[in-house]
Parts: C-alpha cells; sequence; structure tokens
C-alpha cells in the first residue's frame, strides 16, 4: 500500500469513527452524516465539502490529509458548517438558481456570490466567527461585515447584493481563503440536462434524510440547539401552495382555445392551394397558419395594508417566485395594494422581485383589482387576509377574468368567497 493509499485509508476511518463517537455523544450532525455517503477527495483545495450527484443523492467529499491534520474540535465545527448548508437546502437552491437565473453575469460570478451567500448565511447561524484551526493553520469563517453586508439577512439577500457589487463596483472576491469553497456542489452535475428536476430531487432526499435522523435524535435525546430546531422545521414543514399547478388547472381551457399566427404552420383552410396545377401560381399562401399559444398574462396582487404581517407578504413572494420556476413564458404583474395601487412592475427574473412594499395602511383591493382587469390579465392571484372591502358587491364586469384569492390562515373569506376561487393557508 502507498503512502498516500495509506492516508486516504485512514482519514476514512478516523471520519467514520469521529462521526460514531458524536452520535454517541447525542449530537445530531453524528446522526445526520452518519447516513450521508463520504468520498475521498486528494487536492480537494479545503478541508470538506458536501455536493450534488447526478442520481440527486449528497455526498460528504473530503481531503484525507487536512483530515488527519485537524483536531477533533475542528472538524466537530466543519462538519456542523456542512451540516447548516443541507439544512439549509443551499445546495438544491444554488442548482435551482443556476437553471433559472439567465443573466449578464457569467456562472462562475454566479457561483461566487452564491458561495460567499451561503458561507455568510451558515457562519452567522452557527455562530462560526473564529478562524478554525486546519493542518496547523488558521482558516476565517466568511462573514457578513467583510463585504459590508448586514447580518441575519436570507442567502438570496446576500446574493444579489453581492452580484451588485460585481455589476457597479467591479467588486472582486479574490482572496478568500475558507474551509469550504464549495467546488463540489455543481462538479458532477455538468451533464445533467434538467437542474430543474435535480433540484427536486435534492431537496426530497435532504427531507427525507433531516425527518430520519430527527426522528433517532429524538428518540434518544429530546431536545435540539434552537438554531438547529428552527431550520429543520423550515425543512420539513409543509409544502407551500403549487400556485403554478393552481394556475394551470384553471387556466386550461383558455389556454387551449388560444392560437398564435405561425409562418411555419400550414393554414388547413388553404390546402387546397397544393392541388393547383403545377404552372400555375397560387393566388393565396396557404402560409401562414396557427399554433396554440401556451403563455398565458398573470398578474399577482399582494395586500401591502398594515394588517398583513411580512411572513404573509412573502408568502405572496414566493408565489411569484413558484410561478416563474416552473415557466419562464408567463408574463407576470405584481401589484401591491393597500388602500390603492401603491406599486406595479413586471417580473421575468427571481432577481426582478422587490423585497420592499409599499403601503401598510387601510385596505381597498377593489382599485388593484379593477387594474388587473385593465392589463387584460388570465388569471388573477390576491395574496391576502381577506379584511378588504366587500368585494363580493363589485359588479363582476369590474373583476378579472380568473381570480383565485389566497387567504392567511387567520384570514378572513367573509368579503371574497362569492367573487371567486378562495384557497386558505
Amino acid at each position: 500500500m502507498t503512502e498516500t493509499e495509506q492516508i486516504i485509508e485512514n482519514s476514512g476511518e478516523r471520519l467514520k469513527n469521529l462521526i460514531a463517537k458524536f452520535v454517541l455523544k447525542y449530537n445530531y450532525w453524528g446522526y445526520l452524516f452518519s447516513r450521508i455517503r463520504r468520498r475521498p477527495a486528494t487536492g480537494f483545495g479545503s478541508i470538506m465539502g458536501v455536493g450534488a450527484e447526478p442520481d440527486g443523492t449528497v455526498t460528504l467529499y473530503y481531503e484525507p490529509n487536512l483530515v488527519c491534520k485537524t483536531d477533533d474540535k475542528y472538524i466537530l465545527k466543519i462538519l456542523e458548517h456542512e451540516g447548516m448548508h443541507l439544512l439549509n437546502q443551499h445546495i438544491s437552491r444554488f442548482i435551482r438558481m443556476l437553471s433559472n437565473d439567465v443573466g449578464v453575469h457569467t456562472t462562475e460570478a454566479k457561483r461566487d456570490c452564491w458561495n460567499i451567500a451561503a458561507d455568510c448565511a451558515v457562519n452567522v447561524q452557527a455562530n462560526i466567527r473564529e478562524p478554525l484551526v486546519i493542518d496547523g493553520k488558521p482558516w476565517p469563517p466568511c462573514l457578513p461585515k467583510k463585504y459590508d453586508l448586514e447580518e441575519d439577512k436570507a442567502t438570496e439577500n446576500y446574493y444579489y447584493d453581492l452580484l451588485k457589487k460585481v455589476q457597479y463596483v467591479n467588486f472582486t472576491f479574490g482572496g478568500n481563503k475558507a474551509f469550504d469553497d464549495h467546488k463540489s456542489w455543481d462538479k458532477n452535475i455538468s451533464g445533467v440536462a434538467d437542474l430543474s428536476s435535480l433540484s427536486r430531487k435534492l431537496e426530497q432526499q435532504m427531507r427525507k434524510l433531516i425527518k430520519d435522523s430527527i426522528k433517532h435524535f429524538s428518540k434518544d435525546r429530546g431536545n435540539l440547539p434552537s438554531h438547529i430546531a428552527e431550520l429543520i422545521e423550515q425543512a420539513l414543514g409543509p409544502p407551500k401552495a403549487p400556485y403554478y399547478q393552481i394556475i394551470r388547472k384553471l387556466v386550461r381551457g383558455s389556454r387551449l382555445s388560444k392560437f398564435l399566427r405561425s409562418p411555419t404552420r400550414i393554414n388547413r383552410k388553404r390546402t387546397y392551394t397544393f392541388h393547383l396545377a403545377e404552372t400555375s401560381l397560387p393566388q393565396i399562401s396557404p402560409f401562414p397558419g396557427k399554433k396554440r399559444d401556451m403563455t398565458f398574462d398573470i398578474v399577482v396582487l399582494i395586500d401591502t395594508s398594515g394588517s398583513m404581517g411580512v411572513e404573509d407578504i412573502a408568502e405572496g413572494l414566493s408565489g411569484v417566485k413558484n410561478i416563474i420556476e416552473n415557466d419562464r413564458h408567463c408574463y407576470t404583474t405584481v401589484l401591491e395594494v393597500d388602500a390603492g395601487v401603491e406599486k406595479e412592475y413586471q417580473v421575468k427574473k427571481i432577481r426582478d422581485i422587490q423585497f420592499q412594499v409599499k403601503g401598510r395602511g387601510g385596505t381597498v383591493l377593489r382599485p388593484g383589482l379593477e387594474r388587473a382587469r385593465e392589463l387584460q390579465c388570465d388569471i388573477c392571484l390576491a395574496f391576502s387576509d381577506g379584511h378588504v372591502d366587500n368585494i363580493n358587491e363589485v359588479p363582476r364586469k369590474y373583476l378579472p377574468k380568473k381570480l383565485v384569492w389566497i387567504i392567511t390562515k387567520s384570514g378572513s373569506v367573509e368579503h371574497v368567497n362569492r367573487s371567486g376561487f378562495v384557497i386558505k393557508l
């Protein structure tokens, strides 16, 4: 056995024993990583990193030389760091972002910004603020203040702020040495054709792993650190309403009845021109024909009155995200309404979603619904708590063709239940 092979074998055995030790000490990360495949990666560049496989599973890669030369307490911290990435679903979110976010930035710039954003989020959540000693050298954690970012923000917030710095300030991220550079996140998926499908598989796999690990951990221990418990609750929480599927179901008939002129399709009513004599020129061209127009216009109306909480408004924005993730050909317009239409904008990419909403006053949604009617949308999704002016009394001619109400858990349907389709969260 060569020296390299010996190091790989020793590091693998040591990592296996450490994870088993963490299990015996009732450490949650031991339970989680005991269910995840581990593979050595010589020349990896950092000590560890979780990565996606083409079949939708997750692997923990590790650098044998660095694992052998690092103390147990630091390996535990690194496992916690990697585990926080898994609980935050950072890999699946990154892959979905690569699939959907078509912009001016290169894939490398997006990858760098997302890697830094993800590290900023998990290091704050896990309170990793001091350098970790790996192979006798300090490796500093990536923290928001290094990039002039605020703490306790979502990863996407960090990501888009960093992209702005790259685009407008000629900002570079060189010289950022971290104990996980995330090279493994998309290392093995370059040949995957459908990244959106892979992202969904990863999410399902992680939900299964988290559910299995927490079941066994709770059985033996009972309590978890609060920051881990909150992430697990989010990861295992009930899925949000599938807004795109709802839309597709309700407007299926209208989509099938819409047609576009197509210069490459034959007009069936004029096929007789092909039977004219060869020496004769057809008086009427059989082109263009028609093809089905499968796109449709969507208006997302968000009630931004004072009675709507921040989480309720965020659910409306997640509805926008769900739509554009499933169909890039939808034309989506967002209306922010309290006592009138406070803001109107179109969303083509995820980064077009505006998280700073206007309003927070009274609640009169009729102007917003009339504006949706003026836009001639195929369907309007209205996110509200239902404590609004009586929409049931508004004449149908002033409302959108199809109207779907998404009412908050504690909301009321009394004033909206006869004006459209109602979903209670």
